[in-house]
């Protein structure tokens, strides 16, 4: 039976985020999606929609925007702050453990 590695296990814990929402930096943002490369959060703005562009810079829709954050930090072996806000202190603990202990 194969082990199931880091990555995968780091995914599966991600999972559960999707559909998360937090107020951070007066915005509410959900966690619409997980990207393998960073590992990196997708997050969508609620109730703040922008105007999208078409290829010629018309107008054409009203969405919400994206903003996308690694889960790890620049600045030595933690987390993001943005991550860490949606996260509580086990989960934390967590990831802090799958991501720096490999």
């Amino acid at each position: 039976m194969m082990m199931p590695d880091a990555d995968d296990e780091l995914l599966q814990a991600l999972a559960v985020l999707i559909g998360r929402e937090a107020l951070i930096e007066q915005r509410r943002l959900r966690v619409v999606e997980i990207l393998r490369s960073g590992p990196s959060l997708v997050l969508g703005e609620i109730g703040a929609d922008s105007m999208q562009e078409s290829l010629y810079g018309q107008a054409r829709r009203r969405a919400p925007r994206h903003f996308q954050v690694t889960l790890r930090s620049e600045i030595g072996q933690q987390l993001h702050p943005v991550a860490r806000a949606l996260l509580n202190e086990e989960e934390q603990a967590r990831f802090l453990r799958i991501l720096f202990t490999q």
